[in-house]
This record gives structure tokens, sequence and C-alpha cells, in this order.
């Protein structure tokens, strides 16, 4: 899954591509080929992938020959409304699953055994209806101390979240508006304006308290989001920085750049 904001350009963007080449940050070269290009590379080896569909660029944008199948949607749509393209363009093909599992375009730090790994847990895990990965924060602290990534940080653990995610045809299809909202309020890059969202439901109140007065564990927090969203949800723990290594901010290429010449070029010719 990849795409942007319509109206607004990211600051990522206006330092790294000033003159507009390109339509998104998954698109912008890094180490010898696009970003999208290092996660389509890591997927295509995979045993359980059945087929790979991109929400968002186009063959017009990137071209993966027979690799990538491209969904019709706009790639400035929201993600719910990629989401659902998805499910209604495999639909019509008669391919209905219990779920949809979703990565995310601008992770090329990703690798074919962690992949594997996600997969492997996740067939492991029945009737959720979304499933997120999670990456350990000591693993980015180790590497970048200065990152200033999005973390969550429980009594039992301090995690941010990976770039693998999985949903059921349920939370694809019943739970667009809730979705919109929260990706609409995860631009303002503020714990409180998702909190206050959650908190209309005087149902999550006890261990949302938990949360503001930072007593709650993983678990408190899950099922607050289980409360808020009538939905049963999971978590995969993926022990490897490059499992959640994305591109928000333009010091994060370079963070990039440093830690795919250590990890996955480590020894390869150039």
């Amino acid at each position: 899954m990849s795409g942007r904001d319509k109206n607004i350009r990211r600051e990522i963007m206006l330092k790294l591509d000033p003159e507009e080449k390109y339509k998104g940050k998954c698109l912008l070269p890094l180490l010898g080929k696009p970003v999208m290009q290092w996660v389509v590379d890591e997927l295509v080896q995979s045993e359980y992938v059945e087929g790979i569909y991109s929400l968002g660029v186009s063959r017009e944008d990137i071209d993966f020959g027979d690799q990538v199948e491209y969904v019709p949607v706009d790639f400035f749509a929201d993600l719910s409304e990629k989401w659902l393209a998805g499910y209604e363009y495999l639909k019509a093909q008669g391919k209905e699953f219990d779920d949809y599992v979703i990565c995310m375009a601008d992770t090329p730090g990703m690798t074919i055994e962690k992949i594997e790994e996600f997969f492997e847990q996740l067939t492991k895990m029945e009737g959720y209806d979304f499933i997120l990965s999670l990456v350990p924060y000591e693993l980015s602290k180790k590497w970048f101390p200065d990152a200033g990534r999005v973390t969550g940080n429980f009594r039992d653990y301090h995690i941010f979240p990976g770039e693998m995610l999985t949903y059921s045809a349920y939370a694809i299809t019943e739970g667009k508006k809730i979705f919109d909202d929260i990706s609409r309020l995860r631009r303002k890059r503020s714990f409180w304006a998702v909190a206050w969202y959650v908190f209309r439901n005087p149902r999550t109140w006890c261990k949302m308290l938990k949360i503001v007065f930072k007593i709650a564990k993983l678990a408190d927090a899950i099922r607050v989001l289980e409360i808020a969203f009538n939905m049963k949800m999971g978590y995969i723990f993926i022990d490897d920085l490059g499992f959640g290594l994305d591109m928000d901010v333009p010091q994060n290429y370079e963070q990039l750049e440093e830690y795919m010449k250590k990890t996955k070029l480590a020894g390869k010719k150039n």
C-alpha cells in the first residue's frame, strides 16, 4: 500500500524531491532501486503470498511485470478506500478470504525471513478482525537514539508499529468510518486526539485512565481498542528493526541507507 495526502506534500518529499519527479516516497531511489522495489523483491519470495496487489501506485508509476497486480484506486485516496478497493477487486475475481495482509510500500529494510515469521505466527491466530505487528523500541534506540519515533510505552512493553498488518473482511467493510477517523486524527501526531475519540465510550474509561497515568500494560490498550471499535484485535511481535523502519521524515531516509548497508547489503559487491 502506498499514497499520500493530495493537498499536502510532506517534509521528506520537499527535501528529497524538490523538483517533484516522484509521485510518492515509495518511488524514491534508494541504494540503486526504488524504495518499493526493495519491498516487492522480498514479498515475491514468500511461499505464503498468494499474490501481490498494489493499492496506490499504478503500472505507469512503476512496472513490476507479472509480479504485481494493480488495483484501480486513486493514489491519493484514504487508507480505508484503498483497503475496500482491494477487497472488492479480489472479490470480483472470486478470491474471498478471512483475512487480508497489508504491507506498506516504504519499508525497504524488510527481509523475507521476518516476513515468513509474521505469516507463521499469523497462521496460529484465528477469528481476529485486526492484527498489527509490533517492534521493540529498544532496537530503534540502539541503532538510532535520536529517531524520535511514535511509540507505545506500556508497563510491560515499549514498542512501535511494524509495517505489516491484517484486516478481516468485516473490519474492511464495516470499519471504514472508524479507520478514516483514526487516520485523520493521527495526522495531528497527538496521543490526546486519538484518546478523546476512544474515550467517548464509557466502557473504555477504566483502562484509558491506566493509559493516561502510564500504568497500563499492552493488553489494556488492546482491550480499549476492542471495546471502542467492536472488533477482536491482536498483535504479533517481530524482533527486527527493518520490519518497522519506514520513511516519514527526511532523517528516516538516511537511517535506512545506513541500516541497509550494514544488514541487507553487508558482504555484497556494489
